[in-house]
C-alpha cells in the first residue's frame, strides 16, 4: 500500500475518532442540560452541533470506505505487479542462464571441432613424419656399420698406407661415427616425441567394467614389480599397499586405469633413484585405496623421493613438459594420466615437497553416469 494512502486513511480515522468523542461529549452536555433544565438556546445549539457532527462522521466514513476500497485495489494491483515482475525477472534469469549455457555449448562445440581438425592435421603430420624419421634412423645405423667396415679395411691396409694418411682417415671416420651417433640420438628423441603425439591422439573410449580397485592395484603392483624387479631389488625399494579388507568397487576403463597407475609408479621409481644418487635413505612407495563417503573412490601413490619444486607444480600436467632428459621421456606421461582420469569424470592432484615426498591423489566416482565420454 502506498504511503500517501496510509496517511490519508490514518488521518480520516483520526477525524472520525475525534468526531465520535465530540458526539459523546455533546450528548453528555445535552443530558445535563435536560436534567438541570438549563438554557434552552444552548440545548438547541448542541442539537445543531450534534447533527453537524453526525453529518461529518457520515461524510468522513464514506470517504474512509472509498479510500480503503481504492487502497485495497491498489495493494492488490501492486501485489499482482510484483508477482509479474518477479516472474519476469525469474524468466529473464532463466533465459540468461539458457543463453549462457547455449553459448558455452557452442564454444565447446567449436573448440571440439577445432581440436578434431587439429587432431586430424596432427595425425596426418605424424604419419608423414614417422617414415622420414625411420629412414633417418635406419640409414644412420647402416652408415655406422659402413664406417665400422671402412675402419676395419683401413686397419687391414695400415701397413701399405702412409702413417699421416692413415691417421687422417681414422680421424675422419671417428668424426663421422660421432655425427652418425648424434643423428641417431636426435632421431630417436624425435621418434619418441612423435610417438607421444600419436599416443595423445588415440581414441580412449572403451568398455567400462565394474571391478574391485583393490584387486586392480594389487595386479598393477605385481606387473610393475615384475617389469622393474632388477631396479627395485638393487635400490631396495619396497612397494607398500595400504588397502581395505573389503572391495572398493567402481566402474572404470581397466586399460586406462592400469596405465595411470603404471606411469605414476614409474615416476616414483625415477624420483627415488635420483634421490638415492645424492644421499642414503630408506626409500618407499606406498599405494593407498579407500572408498569415500561421497560415492567416490580414492587411489593415492606416495613416494619419499626428490619431490617437485613449487614453481613447476602447475606445469607437470602440461603436454611435453618434463624434468627428465629428452632421451628418457617425451613429457606426456602425466598429461595422459590426467586425460584418462578426466575420462573417468574424476580428478588428479599432486602434493609434493621438494627433496622430501610426492603424493598423487586420484579421485573417481564409483559409478560413471555418463558412459559416453
Amino acid at each position: 500500500m502506498a504511503d500517501f494512502d496510509i496517511k490519508d486513511i490514518t488521518a480520516l480515522k483520526k477525524k472520525i475518532w475525534l468526531i465520535e468523542n465530540s458526539i459523546v461529549g455533546c450528548w453528555i452536555l445535552v443530558i445535563l442540560f435536560l436534567y438541570f433544565d438549563w438554557n434552552d438556546t444552548i440545548q438547541g445549539l448542541l442539537f445543531i452541533l450534534l447533527i453537524t457532527l453526525y453529518g461529518l462522521k457520515k461524510y468522513y466514513k464514506k470517504q474512509l470506505k472509498q479510500k480503503e476500497y481504492l487502497a485495497k485495489i491498489v495493494e492488490e494491483r501492486t501485489i499482482e505487479l510484483r508477482i509479474q515482475r518477479d516472474q519476469i525477472l525469474k524468466e529473464s534469469k532463466e533465459l540468461s542462464n539458457a543463453l549462457d549455457a547455449l553459448e558455452k555449448a557452442q564454444n565447446e562445440l567449436v573448440q571440439k571441432e577445432r581440436l578434431a581438425t587439429v587432431g586430424q592435421l596432427t595425425q596426418g603430420l605424424v604419419d608423414r613424419i614417422l617414415n622420414p624419421i625411420n629412414y633417418i634412423n635406419n640409414f644412420a645405423g647402416l652408415s655406422t656399420e659402413l664406417v665400422n667396415d671402412l675402419r676395419k679395411n683401413l686397419e687391414d691396409a695400415k701397413a701399405v698406407l702412409p702413417a699421416e694418411q692413415f691417421e687422417d682417415s681414422m680421424d675422419i671416420l671417428h668424426m663421422l661415427e660421432n655425427n652418425l651417433s648424434k643423428i641417431a640420438q636426435h632421431g630417436d628423441n624425435t621418434m619418441r616425441i612423435v610417438k607421444a603425439m600419436e599416443e595423445m591422439l588415440k581414441d580412449r573410449n572403451g568398455d567400462i567394467s565394474r571391478i574391485d580397485l583393490v584387486n586392480l592395484c594389487q595386479v598393477a603392483v605385481r606387473n610393475f614389480t615384475k617389469q622393474f624387479q632388477q631396479e627395485l631389488t638393487t635400490l631396495r625399494i619396497p612397494i607398500d599397499l595400504d588397502i581395505p579388507q573389503q572391495p572398493v568397487m567402481a566402474e572404470v576403463y581397466i586399460e586406462q586405469m592400469n596405465r595411470v597407475i603404471f606411469n605414476l609408479l614409474k615416476n616414483s621409481l625415477y624420483a627415488l633413484s635420483r634421490k638415492l644418487l645424492k644421499e642414503p635413505f630408506d626409500p618407499v612407495i606406498r599405494i593407498t585405496v579407500k572408498e569415500e563417503m561421497n560415492h567416490t573412490a580414492t587411489i593415492s601413490i606416495f613416494d619419499n623421493g626428490i619431490g617437485i619444486e613449487d614453481q613447476i607444480k602447475n606445469k607437470i600436467f602440461e603436454p611435453f613438459f618434463t624434468t627428465k632428459p629428452t632421451s628418457e621421456a617425451a613429457g606426456v606421461g602425466l598429461y595422459l594420466c590426467r586425460e584418462m582420469i578426466l575420462n573417468h569424470k574424476g580428478s588428479i592432484i599432486v602434493k609434493s615437497e621438494k627433496d622430501k615426498s610426492t603424493e598423487f591423489i586420484i579421485n573417481i566416482p564409483v559409478t560413471l553416469k555418463d558412459k559416453a565420454s
